[in-house]
């Protein structure tokens, strides 16, 4: 070997070992930096025309475990997606409360039960009426509050959506200022540890909020692609859009987060939008969305059925019986009835007025099953001839009332108690909302009565639009349904077009006139959102996407501004407890004000078992109010455990990644420090080395 060859030798030797030095010191400087991973030389050896010349440095790079770091940032991503998922169901179950406390929603149920029982036992006691009205009234206020904690709920997720999304595309741009120094420092052939490192970090954080694919290019740079395949970062940068609306109900439509390219130093939009959604795996953006769209939402539906089912049975009770003394004008709620349309009822139903004393002034029985009115025209002509002027029975846009002639009277209307009158399992009263006891801004209850064959009076034109979305909330189509026809059969079939919404769904009218819809394969379940509605049947004011609870979060509002009539509210004798004595003459006692059995019935009402709908994740089933309302309770609290169990668990599986990635890329200050003098001598071994070889030139050239 030469001179030369020991000189160049000695040099690269020198120069790797400070290359190591230098990379070991900014391993042990960097020891307790988060997310930091260690660097190491890789050493390579020199050869010129076959024989070795020294150690050269190969590349100085990141000790990392790519398997470990895409599973770490899964985790991370699963992680925050339940985390958010917790925190937001931990301010619901703050909100439900202690199941046991004596303000729970159950406890509340059972102080309305509770009351009822104590006014059976003296019906005319005017505080224990109070009482009865009282807590049925904090019960639904604690309902309708609930609603609305709900829908705030889903307005503050709606708003932490814009801040995540806002997170997001700081990160992306973070990762798109960095990918230009990758590859310059890649081209140069420099280190890139420094860089790659404040990539990882980035990476990391923007894995809390959305799933993503890493793309590693040849050049150094990174391409980010979501896991349904849009691109979040290429050659271009991509940004994403959210608009929180300010209000929030259960029918607010949302708009969806949008993804587009956009100029990297402006920031302004170079392409369309494409809506990413329905797309978002994880991280916190899955868990909000899910939150806003399916969670809160099935907890919303659950308790505006509870809502419907509480106010349907006791308006039930209420319409039953009449107070004492009766009013004077008893008038329902809108329906869609017509006066030219059957009426569609069965069994026996009396219509009565009574003077101050409650004697019986008229009366007249109007049997459906024997002698039938032929519409409901003909039924009001039949009413106010038996009547015979004392009161009349009209129909008017839909709402059906029943007044008194002399001032001082009052009006009742009493089904028969072997064979009452019934339309869609309702009676007449109970039907039309005549004497109801509680109201809201929505029924919940779609029964309607109707046949397919009647006639729907909606007006040429009308139309409604529906937006179609699969269960991930992925948009499959925008349907406009016009051409309704004349009847509800023709409404049905144009619903059932299936070049338009008959290709997703099938809409049947059942044997109750309650419109069901079932998915049609291969899909197992979409969303329909009723986004406008033109429609009007006949004079009512209703439309048809409102009659059948076509509209999105429809049924919630039934628990929604929910509360006690006005006159029972302000007058608890208004409660109907008498029952009308049908045997009665004129001028004979027919209404008892000590009658107990109206009171009986409300307590009846704990033990009834009623027919729920599906709502959210609660079966249809018959269950008594209180176990539904035990259900709904158990229901909320089970997503809450759901969601802090599924964090724990990607938690754990996340600190054992982390440990595991810690093994491997951590600094290790013991290693570290061997490393060190192992460096240290080598270097000083080629230091002498070169010093060898110095003192051989000076005895050669001395020599000479």
């Amino acid at each position: 070997m030469t001179l030369n060859n020991i000189l160049s030798t000695s040099l690269t030797g020198l120069f790797t070992n400070q290359s190591n030095i230098r990379a070991t010191a900014n391993n042990v400087a960097n020891v307790n930096t988060p997310g930091f991973s260690r660097i190491q030389v890789n050493q390579e050896a020199l050869v010129l025309q076959g024989e070795s010349v020294g150690v050269g440095v190969g590349s100085i790079t990141r000790v990392v475990d790519r398997f470990l770091e895409e599973a770490s940032r899964t985790a991370v991503s699963n992680t925050d997606q339940f985390a958010v998922q917790r925190e937001f169901h931990d301010r619901l179950q703050g909100v439900l409360g202690d199941p046991a406390s004596d303000s729970s929603l159950s406890a509340r149920l059972d102080q309305v039960f509770q009351t009822t029982s104590d006014l059976a036992l003296n019906p005319s006691d005017v505080l224990r009426r109070q009482q009865s009205v009282s807590e049925l009234e904090n019960f639904l206020s604690l309902v309708g509050g609930l609603q609305g904690q709900l829908q705030d709920l889903r307005a503050d997720v709606s708003r932490q959506i814009g801040e995540v999304v806002t997170a997001v595309n700081e990160n992306l741009q973070r990762i798109n200022e960095l990918n230009p120094l990758l590859v310059r420092q890649t081209a140069l052939g420099l280190e890139t540890g420094g860089v790659e490192g404040q990539l990882q970090q980035a990476l990391s954080e923007l894995s809390e909020y959305i799933d993503f694919n890493i793309v590693q290019q040849d050049n150094g740079a990174v391409f980010l692609n979501t896991t349904a395949g849009q691109p979040l970062l290429d050659s271009s940068l991509t940004q994403l859009e959210y608009s929180p609306p300010g209000i929030v109900t259960s029918e607010t439509f949302f708009p969806p987060i949008n993804l587009f390219r956009v100029n990297s130093e402006t920031l302004e939009p170079i392409s369309s939008s494409t809506d990413i959604t329905g797309t978002i795996r994880s991280g916190r953006l899955r868990g909000l969305v899910d939150l806003r769209d399916t969670q809160f939402v099935d907890l919303s539906v659950s308790i505006g059925e509870l809502g419907a089912r509480v106010a349907d049975q006791f308006n039930a009770v209420q319409n039953r019986f009449s107070s004492v003394p009766a009013p004077n004008t008893l008038e329902g709620r809108p329906t869609i009835v017509d006066g030219a349309q059957a009426t569609n009822f069965t069994g026996i139903v009396t219509f009565a007025v009574v003077d101050a004393n409650s004697n019986l002034v008229a009366r007249t029985t109007v049997d459906f099953d024997s002698a039938p009115p032929a519409d409901f025209n003909a039924l009001i002509a039949q009413v106010n001839a038996g009547l015979g002027g004392a009161g009349t029975l009209s129909l008017t846009d839909g709402v059906v009332s029943l007044s008194a002639a002399a001032p001082g009277n009052g009006v009742v209307v009493a089904d028969d108690e072997v064979n009452p009158s019934l339309r869609a399992g309702r009676g007449f009263s109970h039907f039309f909302g005549l004497n109801d006891l509680i109201q809201s801004d929505d029924p919940g209850i779609y029964e309607t009565g109707l046949t397919g064959a009647e006639n729907h009076n909606i007006g040429a034109g009308q139309s409604l639009t529906f937006r179609v979305r699969d269960e991930l909330g992925r948009e499959l189509a925008t349907v406009n349904v016009a051409g309704l026809g004349t009847t509800y059969n023709d409404a049905v079939a144009a619903l059932n077009n299936v070049t338009g919404l008959g290709a997703f769904v099938n809409f049947s009218l059942n044997g109750e006139g309650a419109l069901d819809f079932t998915v049609n394969p291969p899909r197992s379940d979409v969303n329909l959102e009723l986004v406008t509605d033109s429609t009007q049947i006949g004079t009512t004011g209703l439309s048809l996407g409102r009659v059948f609870g076509l509209a999105e979060g429809q049924r919630a509002r039934a628990a929604q501004d929910i509360t006690i009539v006005d006159r029972v509210r302000e007058n608890p004798n208004t409660l109907g407890l008498s029952v009308l004595s049908v045997t009665a003459a004129v001028g004979e006692l027919a209404l008892n004000d000590g009658d107990q059995r109206g009171a009986l019935a409300f307590q009846e009402l704990e033990t009834i078992q009623v027919g729920f709908e599906q709502a959210g994740e609660l079966n249809a089933g018959n269950v008594t109010l209180s176990q539904f309302t035990a259900q709904f309770l158990g229901n909320a609290g089970l997503q809450a455990l759901r969601a802090t169990n599924l964090e724990e668990d990607n938690q754990a599986l996340l600190g054992e990644l982390q440990e595991r990635l810690s093994d491997i890329t951590g600094v290790n200050l013991d290693e570290e420090l061997a490393n060190l003098v192992v460096f240290q001598n080598a270097y000083s071994a080629a230091a002498r080395v070169l010093t060898s070889v110095q003192e051989l030139y000076d005895s050669l050239l001395n020599a000479v």
